[in-house]
């Protein structure tokens, strides 16, 4: 099948609409207009939406975080040397199972009286739980810039980049980033994976121009069937409705890509394990599911707790002093653990790596990766005689350091497994003790 022939099918299917430039529909132009959402500050959200916020704050983009009942769309114009930059929300709507968010920016005239001092303009939206795309349609002043290049006349109708991980692979929800020639035509986004159409949406521009407009897109897409993919952008002919231009954007998959099918929706996790995966210290399965209910080895958090502070290139490589470790997949984090925090002698002379881990055990290597020294032990537990004595102080700074808690009930349970969930949340908090 020819290139045109493929693209006037895909357009021919797709069935979300969605308004960009500078001119903006009216809501009886929607099938549905109707978002329940909110602007929310950072003091009003659960503890994983605000590090994720925090973390991202100083960066340009858009960032979109399900967690449990909500989802988090946080637009942020970075780091600005003074104040006067504004980001307002104009209106939320739905198209055909699309979400529209509708910004605009407005930046300090040269002869304003503006606070001289770094700035981090920004909103941060509650919206209701869901799977659609969420764009953004940014008017006023300029979002891109030049950082898509220059705008030109001979530029193409469409340009794209996708925002990828550090190490290549696109995250899900996948960002993508663009800026359309407005005139009288239709635009369309394709996520394809080689063999089938992961999301499809049409940008459809308003009359007039040629002028610019500017958006970025989040696509939470369902899983992926093949390890390569491509963002497609182009426009449909008013005249014959065949592909004009396009523009493409290569995208590599990997368990990074997974939809995490099983963590959608947790009540308390799913924010925290999404941006495990997206931060790279935690995978999925190749099923597409994550297992939060699922125990944690020693072996397994140990990796994880590596994994979170270096990049697999830096692991060293050198033996251990645990003979069992030797030639086991996990040795190389053994031996960066030890040589950034120091012996690990309380887990015993053997690691027993394939062991499920504890929660005693965990409150120990989560200090000692926050950099912390044992305190003394102040526990206030009702099972507090059940933590084995040479764990009690490690116990203690581990709650008085706010990474972990005990159960509501107040019991600490220092014998019982880890879950996955619970490890990516211990992991998440050693990170901002780090910080």
């Amino acid at each position: 099948m020819s290139a045109k022939k493929y693209f006037a099918w895909t357009v021919a299917v797709i069935l979300v609409v969605l308004l960009i430039g500078p001119k903006i529909s009216s809501g009886d132009e929607a099938a549905d207009t109707g978002v329940d959402w909110s602007i929310v500050e950072t003091g009003d959200v659960p503890e994983e939406v605000g590090i994720w916020v925090n973390r991202n704050l100083a960066t340009q983009g858009v960032y979109l975080l399900p967690a449990g009942e909500a989802r988090y769309l946080l637009v942020t114009w970075g780091e600005q040397p003074t104040g006067g930059y504004l980001v307002e929300v104009d209106s939320v709507d739905r198209f055909v199972g699309s979400v529209r968010v509708n910004v605009t920016l407005t930046e300090p005239d040269p002869d304003d009286m503006v606070i001289q001092v770094l700035t981090y303009p920004h909103v941060l939206l509650r919206l209701e739980a869901g799977c659609e795309t969420v764009m953004v349609n940014f008017l006023g002043a300029s979002w891109h810039g030049d950082s898509l290049g220059p705008v030109s006349e001979l530029d193409p109708v469409i340009i794209l980049k996708a925002v990828l991980r550090e190490d290549g692979a696109a995250p899900n929800p996948l960002v993508v980033r663009g800026r359309a020639r407005v005139f009288e035509a239709t635009f369309w986004l394709v996520l394809a994976d080689g063999h089938h159409h992961l999301s499809h949406d049409v940008l459809m521009a308003g009359e007039g121009g040629p002028s610019w407009a500017e958006f970025e897109v989040a696509l939470t897409y369902p899983d992926h069937s093949n390890p390569s993919g491509m963002v497609i952008g182009g426009w449909d002919s008013a005249e014959d409705g065949s592909a004009i231009e396009v523009a493409f954007e290569p995208v590599a998959f990997s368990t990074a890509s997974r939809p995490m099918l099983d963590a959608q929706g947790h009540p308390w996790a799913e924010g925290w394990i999404r941006m495990g995966v997206w931060q790279g210290f935690i995978d999925g399965y190749e099923d597409g599911t994550f297992r939060p209910e699922r125990s944690v080895t020693r072996a397994e958090f140990i990796k994880m707790l590596v994994s979170s502070q270096t990049s697999p290139v830096n692991l060293p490589d050198m033996g251990v002093s645990h003979p069992d470790v030797r030639g086991h997949w996990v040795e190389p984090y053994v031996a960066w653990a030890v040589q950034e925090w120091g012996r690990i002698d309380e887990l015993g002379e053997l690691l027993l790596p394939d062991r499920m881990i504890t929660r005693e055990e965990m409150a120990m290597l989560a200090v000692m990766a926050a950099g912390r020294p044992p305190g003394e032990s102040n526990s206030t537990f009702d099972d507090d005689a059940s933590i084995t004595p040479g764990f009690k102080n490690w116990v203690a700074t581990a709650v008085g350091a706010g990474l972990i808690q005990g159960d509501g009930d107040g019991n600490f349970r220092p014998r019982a497994g880890l879950r996955r969930s619970e490890a990516v949340v211990v992991i998440w908090r050693v990170l901002q003790a780090l910080a």
